[in-house]
């Protein structure tokens, strides 16, 4: 990349500065630096440039602000795209979320330690719904049983038998959907520790 000599650069901005009393005294994109100062960027050439201002086409590729003595009093960076804005933000998240794990856990250890307690609480649920599901299951056949001995006895099932039937098995479909909620949740107990522990694990490499 070809660069213009800071020396003969500065002294020409310098001459020009003096000859122009017109030159900027702010800094010219941005107002909070007064007094005169120059500006670096480095053009489509690849060449930097020193100069009273920075044309408007080169203010996204980033500049410096000098003062007329050539000592750098500010850096703008490169404006960034819509990718890296992104990718940024993506870092940033990470670190929070890499600050809040290590300020969670102290070990990958601890991390299992949690897991198994929060997996114990839902296991506990999912039995006792089990358990519910299956002795529902035993009242249902038994009420069904008592209304076929009644058909073939040639009577009529009455209506309140049948009905307690309905009930049991609306019961136990509230249970099976419930359960099957908690199976689901589980299942995210576990990937979400895993998750966990192998990004953990990562941090203590590094």
């Amino acid at each position: 990349m070809k660069v213009a000599s800071p020396s003969k650069s500065l002294a020409a901005a310098l001459l020009i500065s003096a000859l122009l009393p017109s030159a900027s005294t702010q800094a010219q994109p941005g107002g909070e630096i007064e007094g005169k100062v120059l500006y670096r960027y480095t053009d489509e050439n690849g060449v930097r440039v020193l100069d009273d201002k920075v044309p408007p086409r080169y203010v996204a590729k980033g500049y410096e602000i000098l003062s007329l003595s050539g000592r750098v009093l500010k850096v703008v960076p490169p404006q960034l795209s819509g990718e890296e804005l992104a990718e940024q933000k993506r870092l940033e998240e990470q670190r929070e979320v890499d600050r809040q794990l290590l300020k969670r856990y102290n070990s990958v250890a601890d991390i299992e330690s949690a897991r198994a307690r929060k997996l114990a609480i839902v296991e506990q649920d999912m039995a006792i719904m089990r358990s519910n599901i299956a002795s529902l299951g035993r009242q249902i056949e038994q009420e069904e049983a008592a209304a076929a001995r009644i058909q073939r006895q040639g009577r009529e099932v009455a209506p309140g038998l049948l009905e307690r039937i309905a009930d049991l098995r609306e019961e136990v479909a509230v249970l099976k959907e419930r359960l099957s909620r908690r199976e689901a949740e589980a299942v995210e107990i576990n990937r979400e520790f895993d998750k966990a522990a192998a990004r953990y694990a990562e941090i203590a490499r590094q």
